[in-house]
């Protein structure tokens, strides 16, 4: 091992394929310049391990890593156990200190990133060479299976096989993808409303569990095997569970269509599609909130070629695609009309 490591990952914008990475379809995120490194160095006056971020005021100290604190820290502990118990090392006298220039909580993917920094920097530390695709694995297991969050893996493979202005398509039910390169002219700008929202109060948890519910009554492995719901599908849904799967079956399409729309240098079309994947989020599968929506307004009525809330949804950002040469005026009319607004 070495006696200093560093570890670094970046958040991520969804461009496309909201709530589609747990039904096995295809996804849109683009990996952004913001984000989290993590330092490790030894330090033989501790038994476990000690975290210190520059986000919170507290240093967090541990023996035990098998258990959640259920706090910022649990995706750093999470990752030191996964870490070990995969490579069968018992983690300790270390020093965890993180820096982060990534908001929390606003949909950008601040979790997979630091969970992925952390690992990277474990790797560095313990000088063991870890694959990419076993790292996407690593990181995964992190947020699902010690967390507790069932997302899927969109967030930790664009975190680690993304680049910054290439969007990344990716089918989530073979993991194929595609880096598609975006055009200098336009910018997919984000805007954060202010409402923080966590993802570890079991508000995604139940979505996926619905999405799995409807998958069992229809028969199917996971709903982005449908391209539509027939007449016999809906027979046997409620009216909520139409609505759910509706969401998923267009909202795969949506992405299939955007990276054609987004190959083809396609942006008017790209922007429809954003705006419709918002409309389906806010309507169908109802995870927006009002701050989201004003947002989404603001922007399309200034002039915005489409505007989506990204990420998870139940507040956080949204993304608007516009071009570069008004991206300073749409700011002024975003804080005119929306004070609390902040710009990644």
């Amino acid at each position: 091992m070495t006696s200093t490591a560093i570890g670094e990952a970046f958040g991520r914008v969804n461009l496309m394929g909201e709530h589609i990475d747990y039904n096995s379809g295809c996804v849109m995120p683009l990996q952004i310049n913001r984000s989290i490194k993590v330092f490790i160095e030894k330090n033989s006056t501790l038994d476990g391990i000690k975290i210190k971020s520059q986000n919170y005021n507290n240093e967090i100290c541990t023996n035990t890593l098998d258990k959640k604190m259920n706090n910022w820290a649990d995706f750093i502990i999470g990752s030191c156990f996964i870490f070990g118990k995969e490579f069968d090392i018992k983690i300790k006298k270390i020093f965890i200190n993180l820096k982060s220039n990534l908001p929390i909580g606003i949909g950008v993917s601040s979790s997979a990133a630091v969970t992925v920094a952390t690992l990277r920097a474990l790797s560095a530390y313990y000088k063991i060479e870890i694959q990419k695709e076993h790292l996407v694995k690593l990181a995964h297991s992190v947020e699902r299976d010690f967390v507790g969050v069932a997302g899927g893996l969109m967030d930790q493979f664009v975190s680690i096989y993304g680049a910054i202005n290439k969007a990344l398509f990716l089918d989530t039910k073979s993991n194929e993808f595609e880096l598609i390169d975006i055009s200098n002219n336009y910018s997919f700008f984000i805007i954060d409303s202010g409402k923080q929202r966590i993802l570890t109060d079991g508000t995604l948890n139940k979505k996926k569990d619905c999405c799995q519910k409807i998958s069992k009554k229809l028969n199917i492995e996971y709903l982005c095997q449908l391209n539509e719901l027939s007449d016999e599908n809906k027979n046997i849904l409620s009216n909520e569970e139409i609505e759910i799967a509706s969401h998923v079956i267009l909202e795969n399409q949506r992405s299939k269509f955007g990276k054609i729309a987004l190959t083809q240098g396609d942006f008017e079309q790209f922007g429809k599609l954003m705006t419709q994947s918002h409309n389906s989020l806010r309507d169908l599968y109802k995870v927006s909130t009002s701050e989201l929506d004003m947002l989404v307004d603001l922007c399309n009525k200034f002039g915005s070629m489409g505007s989506k809330l990204t990420g998870a949804g139940f507040g956080g950002a949204i993304v608007t695609l516009i071009k570069k040469e008004l991206v300073e005026d749409l700011k002024m009319f975003i804080v005119e009309n929306y004070p609390n607004a902040k710009f990644l």
